[in-house]
């Protein structure tokens, strides 16, 4: 039985069982553990008891946090308002007398400090101490604040004294990050789960699946070219999901959507195993901490031994699955077929139940755009994803650099809805101008909206960004969003880099093709790309007239492939001059009204009508210049061979005598 199983037949949560089995110095790595006989017996031993004895404090070094009755917050931010998130004052005086009887000479002054601090004034190593709060329950970074009472028990579990005792007009509080008034309030969310991993591997097909949209049949090509953000309804509740697209284009959009993420799914094909988007994506995902569940897509294709190479690529990365030895859980699944799909669910419900996510919604909404784009009729629109509080039409938002005020509201469903909740993907309209993606996005008073706008409307910043390339190929890109627009200009800048004959990008915009577009164009002797978008019709007939060339396309390899087989074409050609025969000077005509003509021997290779020849006298070079007439047999030929005596002349040489030697020379264009 897995540990998450046994959660479920005792109706108690995972974290529960894990926090027991570690303080009885048992080993578990997940919710995903294999319990055996023994350790079951235990469990059953332990939670049988607690049930007899609810309401008796434990006695435990570790406080058994579901039990445990809660007490005053402190001013820092709560995990939770439930009661298995706050310690019992009396199990930690129990566990702190213990812990005193091996004093070390060190003494901590306790207060209110960040994990790396604690870190480095105790001598502690970093992973040992967030290990140690992960063990009761805390979750917590190098960067992040823990309480003084979080701070003591540190302290007393290494047997390090402390000069204060803990004050007893504060509360413990198991929270961690910035402080929050004592009124703040709480909320559960639904975890937002980042779907990432290399182009056709399978991300859009298993959110497919899971959604029941046929999403992956819209997507030009088969592969998804946009950060697309869904909510869920499953079974385990509702789940956020951010599809990524897989093409190396458009890295930069894969790691906004893990930096946004509670929990990454690493979709990787089996048949395939780990590539490039596969290998960046983990990278991603380990510099940013944001835990990980690997999904082996495709099994359907392949064999066990197959699914054991792919765990040991894997492994080269510093992924190490469960039953390798490893933390991470892989949960193999065909997303074809839907087969463990509802296991992949379980899973990721199960993770954010021990991540215990919350927010605050008693606070203006704040969060990050996606992406944004033009909509004919609503304008500027754009993704929005809230971290905290509750976005409703009317309010007035900063954003970047613009600001705005919210006139609809769309959900994932397509839905037009009056507010939308933390963590939940929607659509907002209202942008005075596109915001990029990435940026910031918070509610704020309407007196504070019309000081901004007022001050944006002075100074108004330039967004456009030139790469100029000399000797480049000129043009104007328009894309459909925000996210297409900047993975197009990175991929056109990445090959201009690589390119002999680059590309001058003269301005690039979210939208249609206008009038202005086609004028800007014609005037900097541009071409025009268009992706996922189209030209006004008058636009187009205003390009017709001035013969602007305009591209249009849906997918980004196609585009790019095109440009870098437009930019070969127009590459300067490298010029070679090859010496193609060698001739010897037997006679010299002086021809009144013609000029002076060399008659020759020919000795090797061939002399052309348009060759280059060069004149040597001994080892000296007395003459070059082009041929301008070249006969054989007293008739005009366009070459002659090697053996065959010939007479020509050159253009700007006349000062022949007899045994010159002369070679022939013609231009050739380099391979």
């Amino acid at each position: 039985m897995r540990i998450y199983e046994f959660s479920q037949l005792k109706n108690i949560s995972s974290k529960d069982v894990l926090e027991k089995l570690r303080e009885n110095g048992l080993e578990a790595k997940s919710h995903m553990s294999i319990l055996d006989s023994k350790t079951l017996e235990f469990l059953e031993s332990v939670f049988s008891e607690k049930k007899e004895q609810s309401n008796i404090p434990s006695n435990n070094n570790v406080t058994d946090l579901q039990s445990s009755k809660p007490i005053e917050q402190t001013v820092q931010e709560p995990l939770s308002n439930s009661p298995k998130n706050v310690v019992d004052e009396k199990a930690i005086k129990v566990d702190a007398t213990k812990a005193s009887q091996a004093l070390s000479p060190m003494t901590l002054i306790v207060h209110q400090m960040s994990v790396g601090e604690f870190s480095e004034k105790t001598k502690k190593p970093i992973a040992d101490v967030i290990i140690n709060l992960l063990k009761w329950g805390i979750v917590a970074t190098r960067n992040q604040t823990i309480s003084d009472v979080i701070v003591k028990r540190l302290a007393e579990h290494y047997g390090i004294t402390c000069t204060q005792p803990m004050a007893k007009a504060a509360s413990p509080s198991l929270a961690v990050g910035k402080k929050t008034s004592p009124s703040a309030h709480l909320k559960e969310r639904p975890p937002v789960v980042v779907v990432v991993g290399h182009v056709d591997h399978g991300k859009t097909t298993l959110l497919d699946y899971i959604r029941k949209t046929r999403v992956a049949l819209k997507e030009k090509g088969g592969i998804t070219q946009h950060l697309g953000a869904y909510e869920a309804v499953t079974a385990y509740g509702n789940i956020v999901f951010l599809d990524t697209p897989g093409h190396e284009a458009f890295g930069k959009i894969r790691q906004r959507g893990i930096k946004v993420a509670d929990l990454v799914v690493l979709v990787v094909a089996a048949d395939d195993g780990v590539m490039p988007q596969t290998i960046e994506a983990i990278k991603y995902a380990q510099s940013l901490q944001v835990p990980m569940v690997v999904v082996l897509n495709k099994i359907d294709r392949v064999d066990s031994a197959r699914i054991e190479v792919v765990k040991r690529q894997l492994n080269q990365y510093g992924v190490t699955v469960e039953d390798w030895g490893g933390d991470i859980v892989c949960v193999p699944i065909s997303a074809k077929f839907g087969t463990g799909v509802d296991q992949l669910l379980e899973m990721l419900s199960l993770q954010a139940q021990i991540m215990e996510l919350r927010a605050e919604i008693d606070v203006p909404a704040s969060g990050y755009i996606l992406e944004s784009s033009l909509e004919k009729g609503r304008g500027v629109v754009a993704t929005v994803i809230t971290q905290a509080g509750i976005l409703r039409l009317g309010d007035y938002f900063v954003c970047g650099t613009t600001s705005g005020h919210i006139t609809s509201l769309i959900n994932s469903h397509g839905q037009r809805v009056k507010e939308a909740s933390t963590s939940i993907p929607i659509q907002v309209a209202g942008f005075n101008e596109r915001p990029e993606a990435g940026d910031f996005f918070e509610i704020i008073p309407k007196d504070r909206y019309l000081k901004v706008k007022s001050s944006a409307a002075d100074n108004k910043p330039l967004i456009n960004k030139h790469f100029v390339y000399k000797n480049g190929i000129n043009i104007l890109v328009k894309a459909d969003n925000h996210s297409s627009l900047e993975a197009v200009v990175d991929g056109i800048d990445k090959l201009s880099k690589k390119s002999a004959k680059g590309f001058n990008i003269m301005r690039y915009a979210v939208g249609n093709v206008g009038e202005g577009d086609i004028e800007f164009a014609y005037n900097t002797a541009a071409r025009i790309v268009c992706f996922n978008v189209k030209a006004e019709s008058n636009a187009q007939e205003l390009a017709d007239a001035k013969k602007v060339t305009i591209s249009y396309y849906g997918i980004i390899y196609k585009l790019l492939e095109d440009l870098d087989a437009l930019a070969e074409s127009q590459k300067e050609v490298e010029i070679v001059r090859t010496k193609i025969g060698e001739a010897t000077i037997l006679k010299v005509f002086d021809i009144k009204k013609i000029g002076v003509i060399a008659g020759a021997l020919l000795r090797d290779g061939r002399f052309t009508r348009d060759g280059l020849v060069v004149v040597w006298r001994g080892k000296t070079k007395v003459g070059e210049g082009k041929i301008s007439s070249l006969q054989r047999d007293k008739k005009s030929v366009k070459e002659v061979f090697a053996g065959f005596e010939f007479a020509f002349m050159v253009h700007n040489f006349s000062d022949w005598l007899v045994d010159d030697r002369v070679e022939c020379f013609i231009d050739i264009p380099k391979k």
